[in-house]
């Protein structure tokens, strides 16, 4: 992977920081693209201080134009795009019942409308450059076990593992794999941020954690760069649950 460029969208967030730092790691060059554009390039400093070329760049995910421009900087400096993992999101906090038509928006577009617009214009990038490439979507454990509360979340997320199985036959002649990566609750700034507010959210979650804890972003991102290494050559079109167990829990006995 030495040598190669990544394109991460919220990479100034909790676990998009991890990614780029995960692939900085491997000698791969990295584009922070985040909407907080000095957030982005203190994460690109970091990285650099870790040894590997990095830029920020902002992007908006929901802007056509923004998009255009992040994956252009990055074919300005580095030269090429080998791999776009796609993290930028939000959470909606909002049964379907009261959700606007704002809010509803707000979630489809920066989780699915951003995914389209950042796959469409690193995909053309990679499929000009002929070598083929790696794409990594950011879905969730809510893709297929819904998040009451979280009228958009859901629904976006699923959609998410959806493109991942309709670009891996779209992109397989060009040699590009596209897979998603799907969450249990991560333990991230944010989610600490709400345990606090609500303690019993976190006790309740937590029964239904096999492994009694949340995943670290950390080991979010080593699946991540795993995808696109060659050991992963020829998984293509895949939702890796990476949630601890916590999709199986059904019948899992309440602790005493």
């Amino acid at each position: 992977m030495n040598g190669k460029v990544v394109i991460v969208t919220g990479g100034a967030g909790g676990i998009g920081a991890e990614v780029c730092m995960a692939f900085a790691r491997q000698g791969v060059m990295v584009a922070v693209a985040d909407m907080d554009e000095a957030r982005a390039e203190s994460v690109a400093a970091e990285v650099a201080e870790a040894g590997a070329d990095a830029i920020g760049v902002e992007m908006d995910v929901a802007d056509e134009s923004s998009v255009k421009s992040a994956v252009n900087s990055t074919v300005e400096h580095f030269g090429r795009v080998d791999f776009l993992v796609h993290c930028a999101g939000n959470n909606v906090k909002s049964p379907l019942l009261d959700m606007t038509l704002e809010q509803w928006r707000s979630s489809l577009d920066t989780h699915l409308t951003g995914a389209f617009l950042a796959c469409r214009e690193a995909g053309r990038q990679m499929v000009k450059q002929g070598q083929g490439g790696r794409v990594v979507l950011m879905s969730s454990v809510a893709a297929t076990s819904p998040v009451p509360d979280r009228g958009a979340y859901s629904p976006a997320k699923a959609g998410l593992s959806n493109m991942a199985r309709l670009l891996s036959l779209e992109w397989a002649q060009y040699n590009i794999n596209v897979n998603a990566v799907c969450p249990g609750v991560a333990k991230t700034a944010m989610t600490e941020m709400v345990y606090k507010r609500d303690p019993d959210l976190q006790r309740q979650r937590l029964k239904r954690m096999p492994m009694g804890r949340e995943v670290l972003p950390e080991e979010i991102a080593d699946l991540v760069v795993f995808l696109c290494s060659d050991g992963a050559s020829y998984i293509n079109g895949a939702s890796i649950p990476i949630d601890g167990g916590f999709l199986h829990t059904g019948f899992f006995p309440e602790p005493k």
